[in-house]
């Protein structure tokens, strides 16, 4: 026990490492439950009960109105656009039907690309308009000297109609296994790419390399660059071409466009993994830090709880891990089947990493000068 009590990288895992992830990880759910759901509505009946019923909804605790669209066309594009969870969409002839009991439906279009959102849409659409049922029942039955609480419950003059956009068979399988694939895909690029020089520098091979690369640092970090990205293009074949046929995942989207998007997945990755190991010489150590800061992506990434919900601090790291942002392009191309105008935001970001993931190497590449340049050039000489 002495003996592994000293070994740093024992003592990383099992007191650090757990410590602080422990800990975020409980503070993401600490609230509970989730509030304030962004939604949109198109009211296109535009009338004294249709604005009521939108006061219903902006007075929900569960839900959080900030869009008002004007036409039917927006609706999909509110999703990728707007960054909102649902639309409520109430019907012309609204008002007129209720008064003449003719079977009304307002209409709740969710993403279900995040089956959490589409079950608590639902819940809360159901409680809103209940609540209208009855002040509408309550009304009519009043100059009857009727009690309402004999007959609320009863009656619902007003219907409410899910339509479903994306995984819209609420399959668990669509929901959990791709998320759950290309979050490893992740950890398995990034913590192989952590080891790429300095386990080359412990099993004393980094001279051989150099040779190889005569000399060219260039031509080296290319070249392992290269080899990463076939292994990862490797995997991502395994996952779309072998795992999801089995499981009869559908694919909506465009499949150049997806493969872009991982190609800049796996280089955000490999450059990230890169850095690491070009500046911590300790391939254990580095290891560890590429565990710390991979093992909470998914959590972290809002796909089984939304990161606007989460305390300010974990919101601030789930911007920090790259899986966050391919999470989003990943759904909206491979779910949405969105044009790739709606994922410039993302693939930005992404763009972003790449370049953290070059000033890592620039920086291990100066750190370790003594290492990189000045040992394999005198072997050779």
């Amino acid at each position: 026990m002495l003996r592994l009590a000293k070994q740093k990288s024992i003592r990383n895992l099992f007191v650090i490492i757990p410590f602080i992830v422990f800990f975020l990880l409980g503070s993401i759910y600490y609230k509970g439950s989730l509030r304030e759901v962004s939604i949109a509505v198109y009211d296109n009946d535009n009338s004294t009960l249709s604005r009521m019923y939108i006061r219903f909804l902006e007075s929900s605790p569960y839900l959080n109105v900030t869009q008002y669209l004007s036409s039917k066309d927006a609706i999909e594009s509110a999703f990728v656009k707007d960054h909102v969870q649902g639309v409520f969409y109430i019907p012309k002839d609204f008002h007129k039907d209720v008064l003449k009991s003719n079977p009304v439906q307002v209409k709740i279009y969710t993403n279900s690309t995040n089956i959490v959102f589409g079950n608590l849409l639902y819940k809360a659409g159901v409680g809103v308009t209940q609540s209208l049922s009855g002040a509408v029942v309550m009304k009519r039955i009043a100059p009857l000297g009727i009690n309402p609480s004999k007959i609320m419950g009863t009656v619902l003059p007003i219907k409410i109609n899910t339509r479903v956009l994306g995984n819209p068979q609420y399959n668990y399988v669509y929901y959990l296994l791709p998320g759950l694939t290309t979050v490893l895909l992740q950890m398995i690029i990034f913590l192989a790419a952590s080891r790429a020089f300095n386990k080359e520098w412990e099993s004393q091979t980094y001279n051989q390399l150099y040779a190889t690369a005569k000399g060219n640092i260039l031509a080296m970090i290319l070249g392992k660059y290269f080899a990463f990205l076939v292994y990862g293009l490797g995997l991502c074949g395994l996952i779309f071409a072998v795992v999801f046929p089995v499981f009869r995942i559908p694919i909506y989207g465009n499949s150049i466009h997806l493969l872009a998007l991982l190609i800049l997945f796996l280089s955000v990755n490999i450059l990230l993994g890169f850095g690491l190991s070009l500046i911590v010489k300790n391939q254990i150590i580095a290891l560890d830090i590429a565990v710390f800061y991979n093992s909470p992506a998914f959590v972290f990434s809002g796909f089984t709880f939304p990161i606007w919900a989460m305390p300010w601090f974990n919101s601030v790291y789930a911007q920090a891990i790259p899986y966050t942002h391919f999470l989003t392009a990943f759904l909206k191309i491979y779910q949405l089947d969105t044009p790739l105008f709606f994922i410039w935001p993302e693939v930005w970001k992404l763009m972003v990493f790449l370049i953290v993931g070059v000033f890592l190497i620039a920086l291990g590449l100066i750190m370790n000068r003594k290492h990189i340049f000045i040992t394999p050039k005198l072997t050779i000489v």
